[in-house]
């Protein structure tokens, strides 16, 4: 239960965050992302991912965040595993999850670790 919670808190600081550091915007981090900047990509799938100033798609957040995550933003591979763990915008494929929580950690996102670690024992 503990580990439950402290998750949850986790999930609701990193949320408040990128939240509060979220450009305001859109046509800007539009076109950044469109010129392939990671961290616009990845903000753009903020956006869509959680419904901000746009409608909410998952599919597009998942689109976005790939775009970043391919260009090695940690940040973007981390949501992008938990798209794929939960099966938003993805079907559910905890493999892929893992993958790409392995790439974060890699890239220096500590909590990319804890969740590809956790779900290899898991078995994924």
């Amino acid at each position: 239960m503990m580990k439950a919670v402290a998750v949850a808190l986790l999930v609701l600081v990193l949320f408040s965050l990128t939240v509060s550091a979220l450009p305001r915007d859109l046509s800007s981090v539009r076109s950044a992302a469109e010129r392939g900047e990671p961290e616009a990509e990845k903000t753009l799938g903020v956006y869509y991912e959680l419904g901000l100033t746009v409608r909410q798609d998952t599919a597009e957040a998942v689109k976005w965040y790939r775009l970043a995550a391919e260009h090695g933003n940690a940040e973007a591979q981390f949501s992008l595993g938990d798209m794929y763990e939960e099966g938003r915008g993805v079907p559910q494929d905890k493999s892929a999850a893992r993958s790409w929580f392995e790439k974060a950690c890699g890239n220096g996102l500590s909590c990319g670790c804890r969740r590809a670690r956790s779900l290899l024992d898991q078995g994924y």
